[in-house]
C-alpha cells in the first residue's frame, strides 16, 4: 500500500529554509543543501553530512518521491530513487557522504524526490525537551529531522508561472501555479506594494502545483504588486501584479 503525506506551504517553507546555504542545526549540516542532477551526464548524485559537535549521533535515511496530486504537493513511497548508506553513525566532528542514485528512465519532466534525513536514539546525543503536564514534569524526545529536495531535469525542462492577486477578508491573496516542466523557487520572497512589505519564507513549486499565500496587511497600501525573490536557478527576479 502507497503512503502518501500532503506537503503543505508550512511543509515546504520548512524544508526549503535549507535552500539557503549549508544547513545547520545542532551541530549537523549538509552540503550541498540542494541536489540537482542532469541526467544526461549522470544518474547519480551525493550530498555530505558534517557534524561539528563533539557527540556522536544516529541517523536514518530514505528517498520520497515528491509529487503534484490534484494541483498540491505530496510525499510519497518510492523504489525510483536508491539512497546508500540508509542508515549510518556520524561520530563527532566527522562527516558522512550519502549517495542517491536514479533506478527509472528519466521523462520529459522533471522528476523530484526529497531527501528525509531522521536522528535516531543513539546514547545522549537526541536531544530532549521537558513538558510540564498538570504539574508532571515529561521529558519528550526532540530528534532533528532534514528534507533536502532532489531534482532530476532532463534538458529543455522549464517552469511556466501565472499569478494573480485578489483582496478578500482583509488581506491580500497571492494565487501561483506552475503549467511547466520543471520547478520554480521563491527564495527569499518579499512581497511589497507602496511603501509596506511582507516577507514570506522561501518556497518551491514543482510543475503542475498550485498555492495561495496570504498577505497580511499589504490591503492598507495601494497601487500594484510586487514580488522581488531568487529563483531556481539563483537569478534575482521581480513579478509586477496589477490589482483588480
Amino acid at each position: 500500500m502507497q503512503k502518501t503525506d500532503r506537503w503543505t506551504l508550512r511543509n515546504v517553507c520548512c524544508a526549503l529554509l535549507l535552500l539557503a546555504g549549508p544547513a545547520a542545526a545542532q551541530g549537523f549540516g549538509f552540503t550541498p543543501t540542494v541536489l540537482n542532477l542532469d541526467p544526461t551526464r549522470t544518474l547519480s548524485t551525493q550530498t555530505t553530512m558534517l557534524n561539528t559537535s563533539r557527540t556522536a549521533a544516529k541517523f536514518r535515511v530514505e528517498a520520497r518521491a515528491w509529487k503534484v496530486v490534484n494541483g498540491e504537493m505530496v510525499l510519497q513511497d518510492t523504489r525510483d530513487l536508491v539512497v546508500n548508506p540508509t542508515e549510518f553513525v556520524l561520530p563527532g566532528g566527522g562527516s558522512q557522504v550519502v549517495r542517491v542514485g536514479l533506478r527509472k528512465k528519466p521523462g520529459a519532466q522533471e522528476l523530484t524526490f526529497r531527501l528525509i534525513v531522521q536522528q535516531q536514539p543513539y546514547g545522549q546525543s537526541v536531544p530532549q525537551s521537558v513538558v510540564n503536564a498538570d504539574g508532571i514534569d515529561i521529558k519528550l524526545d526532540m530528534p532533528t529531522n532534514y528534507s533536502l529536495p532532489v531534482y532530476i531535469a532532463p534538458p529543455g525542462t522549464a517552469p511556466r508561472m501565472t499569478y494573480d492577486v485578489q483582496a478578500a477578508s482583509g488581506a491580500l491573496t497571492l494565487r501561483l501555479e506552475n503549467a511547466g516542466t520543471r520547478h520554480e523557487t521563491f527564495n527569499a520572497l518579499t512581497a511589497r506594494r507602496g511603501d509596506l512589505s511582507v516577507n514570506v519564507p522561501s518556497f518551491a513549486m514543482l510543475g503542475g502545483a498550485r498555492q495561495s499565500v496570504r498577505l497580511e496587511g499589504l490591503e492598507k497600501a495601494s497601487g500594484p504588486l510586487t514580488l522581488l525573490f531568487m529563483n531556481a536557478e539563483g537569478k534575482a527576479s521581480r513579478v509586477t501584479l496589477p490589482l483588480p
